[in-house]
């Protein structure tokens, strides 16, 4: 009888065994399955700071533009100026926001007013790699900036308002950040004199 326990006790050795292994084998498919998530998560957070940095610098191009040129630059009506233009920014009167075509928002891009594409894209000395392939280091398009006057300040006098608004794609078409401010010049003058 002694020979048949052993047999038993072999038996239970090989099917323990087996479910170990089958547990061991899920327990690394599982590590596998979450360590490719966490790679197209980090990718994903990747883009979308891509796309946000591109905004942000553009948003700043705009602002300090602002600066140098609002005394030669008046406003004029933007509604349905068309593509984005390449040659310099536009002080709009229109307030994006407000004329948007079909009730759309900031962050329905491109901007559309009065059925044409509204906006400045800014590409300095090509600064963005552009193709709508993809690839390293590249974006899907160009940032595109949107400059409004808002009009006089009502808590600061001889204060005027403008609202600095920007967008920006990643790598890809489906990876965009909006951007907005409202960016404030004061005109001091100076006391007559010497």
């Amino acid at each position: 009888m002694r020979p048949m326990r052993k047999s038993i006790q072999s038996g239970m050795v090989l099917i323990t065994t087996m479910l170990l292994l089958v547990v061991v084998t899920i327990l690394a498919l599982a590590m596998f399955r979450g360590a490719g998530l966490e790679q197209r998560i980090a990718g994903n957070t990747m883009e979308k700071q891509r796309a946000l940095q591109a905004a942000v610098s553009s948003q700043q191009y705009a602002e300090q533009w602002l600066v140098n040129n609002v005394q030669t630059s008046p406003a004029v009506d933007c509604s349905g100026t068309g593509s984005p233009s390449n040659s310099a920014p536009t002080i709009c009167s229109d307030i994006l926001a407000n004329s948007l075509d079909g009730g759309a928002t900031l962050a329905t891009v491109p901007w559309v007013i009065g059925g044409g594409n509204v906006g400045y894209s800014f590409n300095p000395t090509n600064i963005f790699s552009i193709s709508t392939s993809g690839g390293i280091n590249t974006y899907y398009s160009a940032p595109v900036l949107y400059i409004s006057e808002l009009g006089q300040d009502g808590t600061l006098a001889n204060a005027v308002d403008y609202g600095v608004d920007a967008w920006a794609r990643g790598g890809a078409q489906s990876t965009v950040a909006v951007v907005d401010s409202v960016y404030q010049i004061r005109y001091i003058s100076k006391p007559p004199g010497p």
